[in-house]
């Protein structure tokens, strides 16, 4: 009876001292097609990890609840029970008005973006927004936008190194592209043989020579196409197909510099589509570019950083010269903490994390600077 009892003691320790498994998480829509790139943080905005092309984390490191957010998606909180299992994500209630009438001379669309710079260790460090005015002339096939935007850091050295280096390229991310994204996408990466092919219903494959690159998924029931691209991988590819082994080099030599470990690059866009599966590039819904990556502070230890730029379409119209003037003059506001939230409420712009928000308000209002 003890040999039997000493050997079922050293049985349950050797059992504690195993490590615990993995909690696989996979991220669905309602269709049950995979949702790539969702943010997984705990509750208090701790950062775990990002799902990948096929909507799965391989582990949420124990936790038992986690937050779960996507620029398309209601965020939600999710009781993982020390166990693996599916997220079916609800649609962000964000939507565009119909329109019809394309007679007239000019499209006016209107978007909005927010740029922020997340820091595990010190919350939101950096947060910028903005309203652009995108005119399109049908007959000259010219753009023109406008931007008005402000800016937020937790030190104001901070916020002028980050309006400097990255400012004008923001603005410019917030203009619409008057092409489809496929052409766009075959311009800037003409060595690669990008490729889009069937892979099921309602779902195309985007893949080059060296693998999969992306997917492309339309929702017949919300009427909308959903590309989601790994720009960082497509780039690479792109720079070794074209033979650029110096900018190759450099690209690496980056990487290892920095020590940016788990560094993840995404592009997530969504398009309005017609039952025919046709569209237009004013029929731009929102757009997300994302970086996550292991940033070295020192003595060795790390501290995970998200840098997200997301872009809303706000409004849309075709109209003529003077219908145009008008909209542009409406659409200023003076960009300040009240005015943003006030915008983004009434033009129903999906929230972030209530985790991320809470730190986002806080860097507002101890930056008086408006």
């Amino acid at each position: 009876m003890t040999t039997l009892k000493s050997y079922v003691i050293s049985l349950l320790m050797l059992v504690a001292l195993l490590p615990a498994s993995a909690q696989k998480i996979q991220t669905l829509d309602k269709d049950g097609q995979p949702v790539p790139y969702v943010s997984i943080m705990t509750p208090d905005a701790r950062f775990i990890g990002i799902t990948d092309l096929n909507g799965i984390i391989d582990d949420v490191n124990g936790a038992d609840t986690i937050s779960v957010s996507h620029i398309a998606y209601k965020p939600k909180l999710y009781k993982v029970n020390g166990k693996s299992g599916h997220i079916t994500l609800e649609d962000a209630d964000f939507g565009l008005p119909e329109i019809t009438v394309k007679s007239k001379p000019f499209v006016y669309v209107q978007t909005y973006y927010r740029m922020y710079m997340y820091s595990e260790e010190k919350g939101i460090i950096y947060f910028r927004c903005g309203i652009t005015d995108n005119s399109y002339d049908r007959k000259t096939k010219k753009l023109k936008a406008d931007t008005n935007h402000g800016s937020k850091a937790f030190m104001g050295i901070v916020k002028t190194l980050l309006n400097a280096m990255v400012g004008g390229t923001l603005d410019k991310h917030s203009q619409i592209r008057m092409d489809k994204i496929e052409n766009i996408w075959k311009k800037h990466l003409p060595h690669i043989n990008l490729k889009f092919t069937p892979d099921g219903p309602n779902r195309q494959l985007i893949s080059d020579d060296k693998g999969t690159l992306g997917y492309v998924t339309d929702n017949q029931s919300t009427g909308l196409r959903r590309y989601t691209f790994d720009t960082s991988k497509a780039y690479e590819h792109e720079l070794e197909a074209a033979g650029n082994t110096k900018k190759l080099a450099k690209r690496e030599k980056r990487k290892s510099k920095a020590k940016n470990t788990n560094k993840t690059e995404s592009n997530y866009r969504v398009y309005r589509i017609d039952e025919n599966g046709n569209y237009a590039p004013e029929d731009f819904v929102l757009y997300q570019l994302m970086e996550s990556y292991d940033h070295e502070v020192e003595d060795g230890k790390t501290d995970h950083r998200i840098l997200a730029l997301e872009v809303f379409t706000t409004d849309r119209a075709y109209v003529t010269k003077d219908e145009l003037k008008q909209l542009k003059k409406e659409s200023k506001i003076k960009i300040n903490y009240k005015n943003v939230m006030q915008f983004e409420r009434q033009h129903k712009v999906p929230p972030m994390s209530d985790a991320v928000q809470k730190r986002l308000n806080e860097l507002w209002k101890a930056d008086k600077d408006d």
